[in-house]
């Protein structure tokens, strides 16, 4: 029996499907999982390394909210975010997109995870990750600001569609969600007071890192929870009229 999944995360669609079914196949197996960016060791890009970060925390969010314990590489091979050495051997399951790259684990068993071929519910989804990337990228500009304008904290106070009406057509076909999406719009509340904390604070040219931080782990941990939890649920539940209507709707 598989013990402990390791799963290379990269900036795709495919890769945040296959994040969804890693997670169901650890917390069915009783499994941990190790996440690990494979760029972002690559070079010496600080703008890569925030990515990858930002990356990582979705992931990570992903897996815990199904239960599963989890943990996170800077590269492969590295210490993990809990701490201590991680040895390739200790993997026994590598998971990887459709269409992903194979990592360099001599003698673990690879699993390609599949991918949902409806191309409503593609172009669904895609244009939720798509909202989901640039948030992330959002987020990533004003870190990485000493001083952030208004404008740009205004973009991060925006409301997209996507998730709202996943989220209700959700609900329609099933209650058992309904936990997990009250805890997702809490911390969609929380975030937008602590992004009205800090437009005023940047109004007022008040310091604002310490609360952009902690919205920025908020955003990172409802995204994580989403990719993680609510579309896997949705392409369980959703029917083809349901994604018709998304994918009509979508930007």
């Amino acid at each position: 029996m598989y013990r402990h999944l390791l799963v290379p995360i990269e900036r795709s669609d495919a890769c945040v499907e296959a994040i969804g079914h890693a997670s169901e196949l650890a917390r069915s197996l009783g499994a941990r999982i190790t996440f690990f960016c494979p760029e972002a060791g690559a070079n010496d890009d600080a703008a890569q390394y925030r990515q990858a970060a930002s990356l990582l925390a979705r992931a990570e969010a992903a897996a815990r909210a199904q239960g599963v314990p989890a943990s996170v590489l800077a590269a492969l091979g590295g210490a993990t975010s809990e701490g201590g050495g991680q040895a390739a051997r200790e993997y026994d399951l590598v998971c990887i997109a459709h269409g992903g790259a194979v990592p360099p684990v001599p003698g673990v068993a690879v699993l390609v995870c599949p991918r949902d071929a409806r191309p409503m519910v593609a172009k669904a989804l895609g244009a939720l990750l798509d909202v989901h990337r640039t948030r992330s990228d959002a987020y990533d500009d004003v870190l990485r600001t000493p001083r952030p304008d208004a404008r740009a904290i205004e973009r991060l106070r925006e409301a997209h569609g996507e998730e709202h009406a996943l989220m209700t057509a959700l609900r329609e076909r099933t209650s058992s969600l309904d936990a997990e999406l009250d805890e997702l719009a809490r911390l969609a509340g929380r975030e937008a007071d602590m992004l009205a904390r800090v437009a005023k604070s940047v109004m007022n040219d008040e310091p604002v890192d310490h609360t952009l931080h902690a919205c920025a782990q908020f955003a990172w941990e409802r995204m994580g929870r989403i990719e993680g939890v609510v579309l896997p649920a949705a392409r369980r539940y959703l029917r083809d009229e349901d994604w018709s209507a998304l994918a009509d709707n979508t930007r």
